[in-house]
């Protein structure tokens, strides 16, 4: 009997872009008339205390001691799915996903988070539901890569080739982008936004995002130096982390061009009255400042992932990387008031935009479905 595709989205709360990809995919399918998606964090799932405590070490490792992260994201770069750590990874929630993919009975599993416990399970048990892979990060991992996988989503083409290097075949890849929220294509009223926030519209704003958890390193000594210049309003958004926020508010509480928020659900609009971003290298913001065309400076990427973002993108010209304070002191004045220098980013991250990129991903999947079994047409 014909009916309504029904759609797993496997994520993680390893900071907030996997599962924002995840929403943001829920969200293409219900545009299309698919209702039965359920999105699910499958080792917050199967392991909520494991979950939280390795959440927690993730954050604190990532903050305090990124050195260590980075050491474990290189030593895990090229490892084999066969290996014994792999093995071991990759059993991770497989009950607990086995018990749902029977309750569930998907039609299609995408993952947004490097995880193979599917990939493995499908292949224990023969099954053939479509299985990919949405790669969350201008960078590649082993990790997000498996025999089992029939689709990749990617970034760029240079993922993509990345991939077929590394013996993926070239019909699997599917260049993508990574899909981001709806109102980062939306126009924004620019002086609605201006008196919403009661920013100064005479002068340039520049946003600083700590991330979602606002662990931005230096973020006092940045705004300090911003503060320092009276042609500029800051706007820093701390998101979640309110200690960082109570001390701004208290370090900049006479300075009027200094404007502190927690964490700001439209952000979009913020970035869309700035005139430079400065941010950790969080794959999902930058992707946010591509489709904004928006001059991103990255300050002290973490090793790992956000290195590697930052570098590919630096190399693009779509962004620059400052490694210390003594370097941001010295270059942020006279590159904020670089007109020439600004608008060649902006044409550089105009090239890398892949607008719609959850749409190709629903599309895609659908049409992966519908060659497999015979399902009832969705509204497309």
């Amino acid at each position: 009997m014909s009916r309504e595709p029904n759609i797993l989205i496997l994520t993680g709360s390893f900071g907030d872009g996997h599962l924002q990809v995840a929403r943001v995919l829920r969200n293409g399918f219900h545009k299309k008339g698919v209702r039965n998606v359920r999105v699910l964090d499958l080792f917050a799932e199967a392991h909520p205390v494991i979950n939280q405590m390795t959440r927690y070490a993730y954050l604190m490792g990532y903050g305090v001691a990124p050195s260590i992260y980075g050491w474990m994201y290189a030593s895990t770069r090229d490892m084999e799915q066969d290996g014994v750590f792999a093995r071991l990874l990759n059993s991770f929630g497989e009950q607990t996903l086995r018990r749902i993919l029977k309750e569930e009975r998907p039609d299609a599993v995408i993952n947004t988070f490097p995880v193979s416990t599917m990939p493995e399970l499908r292949q224990k048990l023969g099954m053939e539901i479509p299985l990919s892979a949405v790669i969350t990060d201008f960078a590649l991992h082993q990790r997000w890569l498996h025999p089992a996988i029939d689709r990749y989503y990617v970034a760029t083409e240079d993922l993509k080739r990345g991939l077929v290097q590394r013996q993926i075949p070239e019909d699997r890849v599917v260049v993508s982008g990574i899909p981001i929220r709806e109102p980062f294509a939306t126009p924004v009223d620019q002086s609605t936004i201006y008196g919403r926030y009661h920013f100064d519209p005479r002068k340039k704003i520049v946003l600083v995002m700590g991330g979602a958890y606002g662990v931005l390193q230096n973020t006092r000594q940045i705004c300090k130096t911003l503060a320092q210049d009276p042609e500029l309003e800051v706007v820093v958004v701390c998101g979640k982390n309110q200690p960082l926020r109570k001390v701004l508010e208290t370090t900049f509480s006479d300075h009027p061009a200094i404007h502190v928020f927690g964490f700001v659900e439209q952000i979009h609009e913020l970035m869309a009255v700035a005139s430079a971003m400065i941010t950790k290298a969080g794959a999902i913001t930058l992707s946010e400042a591509l489709a904004m065309e928006l001059p991103t400076l990255i300050f002290r990427p973490a090793p790992g992932q956000e290195l590697e973002n930052a570098s590919y993108l630096a190399g693009k010209g779509a962004v620059m990387v400052f490694k210390d304070m003594d370097e941001f002191r010295n270059r942020v004045g006279p590159l904020l008031r670089d007109e020439r220098r600004l608008g060649q980013m902006r044409q550089a991250m105009a090239a890398l935009q892949k607008p719609f990129a959850a749409d190709t991903i629903v599309k895609d999947t659908l049409e992966l479905i519908q060659s497999r079994i015979h399902l009832a047409p969705v509204h497309r």
